[in-house]
């Protein structure tokens, strides 16, 4: 700024400031946003320094005023409704918990983990490596020194186990 616009802006902050933060606490009740608009008001007065109406500068300083203030309402409207919009979306995602699914999952489990337990020790081993860990099968024939053919076979008989204990449940 130049000096002359220094000054202005100087004076400008004096003979404002105080009735522009009253203005904006009586109507948000928050200091810190009334202090933020109030130098925005004063920001912008000074940048329009030379169109300022000489005659009614106070009514001009309060139209900046009241549409900052429109602005922030309107900005609040959209962000409540988008809010109001990503929960109902959220609230789609999750489902709740209800006590007898969680039960019977947790039954389903169980019953598995049984059917799991009742294959031999390598084959499970295999089985849960490729189909939970999803390891590839030549990685696991690597790691415990077997053929990927080998691998292929123990999974193939835990599958069939598996279908053979829940196929007439599907």
């Amino acid at each position: 700024m130049q000096p002359d616009a220094n000054a202005t802006a100087s004076a400008m902050s004096q003979r404002f400031r105080p009735a522009l933060i009253a203005f904006f606490l009586r109507r948000i009740r928050n200091h810190s946003e009334a202090e933020d608009l109030t130098q925005e008001v004063l920001l912008r007065v000074t940048q329009r320094g030379a169109t300022i109406d000489a005659t009614r500068p106070d009514a001009y300083v309060f139209q900046i005023a009241a549409n900052l203030l429109r602005d922030r309402g309107r900005r609040h409207q959209v962000r409540a409704a988008y809010q109001a919009g990503l929960g109902a979306t959220e609230a789609n995602w999750v489902e709740e918990r209800d006590p007898d699914r969680v039960l019977q999952a947790k039954e389903s489990l169980a019953t598995v983990l049984a059917a799991l337990r009742q294959l031999p020790e390598r084959t499970r081993t295999i089985f849960v490596l490729f189909r939970l860990e999803n390891m590839k099968q030549r990685e696991i024939a690597d790691m415990l020194g077997i053929s990927v053919r080998t691998v292929e076979q123990h999974v193939v008989r835990a599958s069939v186990h598996l279908r053979d204990r829940f196929g007439s449940e599907a």
